[in-house]
């Protein structure tokens, strides 16, 4: 009898462990391409309220280097989700892990994934660009360039800017030049607005790289207004002469003495 009511206890207490055992899942894709945002979702049996963080770890190093992190409040739902930006990031082995804000001990359920494992891939040196990454409102958005040995085939490209600026997917066929491989690419994207325009590029395989492109304004030529010299005014100077009366009257004169003159004569 004893017995039985000792069983009885264990089993009312592995049942009971059982129920309070909580879980978590996270889930991410094993392998990325830097630029590309790491998308982290996840299930829980934790009731709402519960919080605890996804941190994102370089494991290069012997001790792993903390990256960035994100704080998960539970809701209703039991479900939730994280991102986590690429862009800046070099490429290698990165890992995720759930981390509490207290032990949560035996409550935590076996069956909980709370660590995953991401190879971040970098092919942002497969695209060679011909135009600038710094243009002006009358030059941009000239997005041009090549990726070395793709030939003529198809790539896609996502721009988004300031000011909500944002535009349909961009299908773009590439060409070749005689003699060689090489996809040729150009896009010509009309802006109004000064920014940072970044635009996704993928591919048949995937993602292939982000770029950012910071336009500013157009700076012309500064304008030249012709500057009206004022020519001064010059008068010749006035001949130094007698009054018209005075000079009939000494001229009168001297045809007066010459008759005289020629008189006495």
């Amino acid at each position: 009898m004893k017995k039985r009511f000792i069983v009885l206890l264990l089993s009312l207490a592995l049942l009971i462990g059982a129920v309070q055992a909580y879980v978590v899942t996270i889930e991410a894709p094993p392998e990325i391409q830097a630029g590309a945002p790491l998308e982290v979702t996840g299930t829980t049996t934790f009731p709402a309220g519960t919080q605890f963080d996804i941190i994102l770890y370089r494991t290069q190093f012997t001790t792993p280097e903390t990256v960035d992190r994100r704080m998960i409040v539970v809701d209703e739902t039991k479900e939730f989700d994280a991102s986590f930006p690429t862009t800046a990031l070099p490429a290698g082995k990165y890992k995720l892990e759930v981390q509490f804000l207290e032990d949560p001990g035996s409550s935590l359920g076996s069956s909980s994934v709370t660590l995953l494992l991401v190879n971040l891939i970098d092919r942002s040196a497969e695209i060679v660009l011909n135009a600038p990454k710094e243009q002006t409102l009358d030059q941009a958005l000239l997005i041009e360039g090549y990726i070395p040995d793709l030939g003529v085939a198809t790539i896609t490209m996502k721009v988004d800017g300031p000011k909500g600026f944002s535009l349909p997917d961009q299908s773009i066929r590439t060409t070749t030049t005689l003699g060689s491989k090489d996809g040729h690419f150009s896009k010509k994207v009309n802006v109004t607005e000064p920014g940072n325009y970044y635009v996704n590029v993928y591919d048949a395989k995937g993602f292939i790289t982000q770029l950012r492109y910071s336009v500013s304004e157009s700076t012309g030529p500064a304008g030249t207004n012709p500057s009206t010299t004022e020519i001064p005014s010059t008068s010749l100077p006035q001949t130094a002469g007698m009054p018209v009366p005075l000079a009939g009257m000494i001229a009168g004169l001297c045809v007066a003495a010459a008759l005289v003159s020629w008189k006495r004569s």
